[in-house]
This record gives structure tokens, C-alpha cells and sequence, in this order.
């Protein structure tokens, strides 16, 4: 009889097929966030209640190559965008502009910030009495620089 083969030797040939369908490769939320631009930009072709949801409140918060996460700010804004169907609006948007068919989930961001450290505010500055209004400067800031590459896309 012979040795036989070891059989684990021919299942890894399968798995990487899948996630190349994806052109932002594997599942880089900042790919995504580069992009965040000509995605609203579709947005906005489709559907402009739409568009101004995403672009004054929402962020890119995560992907994992055919899950593309939205975060919001508060559970009214997330609830108003899936309540009146902008994340179907959202999803063809991405068909359109990437030519991908992927899932959109709506999450509450109370951050306001990318998915970077989270409670970094407090430790940082040593004067912790203005930590709401600088929060929510802090917010701001960050909402407004995701919108800001719109108007400084092609060079």
C-alpha cells in the first residue's frame, strides 16, 4: 500500500480567491478612506439626503474586505440613515463608483475620531477642565477632514 499523501497539503490552494475581488485588496479601512471621496461622489449622483447624512456625520470606521463599517455619531443620525434606506443607497453608490457588491453596517461612533487610540484625550494635555468643548472641537476636526479631500482630489 502506499504511504499516502498528507491531506493537508491541498486545501490552502482555495481561500485567497475570494478577497481579490475586492479592489482595495484585503480589508484596509484607509484604502477606503482614500477613496471616501469619489464613494460619496456616487452617493450624491443617486441620492442627496443621502449624500449630506454621509458626508456631514458618518466616517469610514472599518472593513474586512466585503463589510464596509459606517460610523455615526450619535444613534439619531445612525438610525435616520438606516430607517430611510440610505445604506442601500450607499451600497449601489459603492457598485457604481468600485464596481463592488459589498455589505454596509451602520455603527454609533462616539469617538468622532478614526479607529485610532480612543481615550487618548484626557491623559494627553495636562489642563483637563475644557475636556468638552475641546472634545467636541476635537470632533469636528475630524469629521471636516474627511470631508476636506473632496475639494483637493485629482492634482
Amino acid at each position: 500500500a502506499p504511504a499516502g499523501p498528507p491531506p493537508a497539503a491541498q486545501p490552502p490552494a482555495a481561500p485567497p480567491a475570494p478577497v481579490s475581488s475586492a479592489p482595495a485588496g484585503g480589508g484596509d479601512p484607509a484604502q477606503i478612506r482614500q477613496m471616501w471621496p469619489q464613494i460619496l461622489e456616487a452617493v450624491k449622483n443617486r441620492r442627496r439626503f443621502t449624500w449630506i447624512l454621509l458626508s456631514q456625520n458618518a466616517q469610514v470606521v472599518g472593513f474586512d474586505g466585503k463589510t464596509l463599517q459606517v460610523g455615526f455619531p450619535n444613534a439619531g443620525a445612525r438610525d435616520s440613515f438606516c430607517n430611510g434606506g440610505s445604506d442601500e443607497v450607499l451600497r449601489q453608490a459603492l457598485n457604481d463608483a468600485l464596481g463592488v457588491q459589498w455589505q454596509v453596517e451602520a455603527l454609533v461612533d462616539p469617538s468622532g475620531g478614526g479607529s485610532g487610540g480612543g481615550p487618548g484625550g484626557p491623559s494627553g494635555p495636562g489642563p483637563g477642565f475644557g475636556a468638552g468643548p475641546g472634545a467636541t472641537g476635537g470632533g469636528a476636526g475630524a469629521r471636516s477632514a474627511v470631508a476636506a479631500p473632496a475639494a483637493a482630489g485629482p492634482p
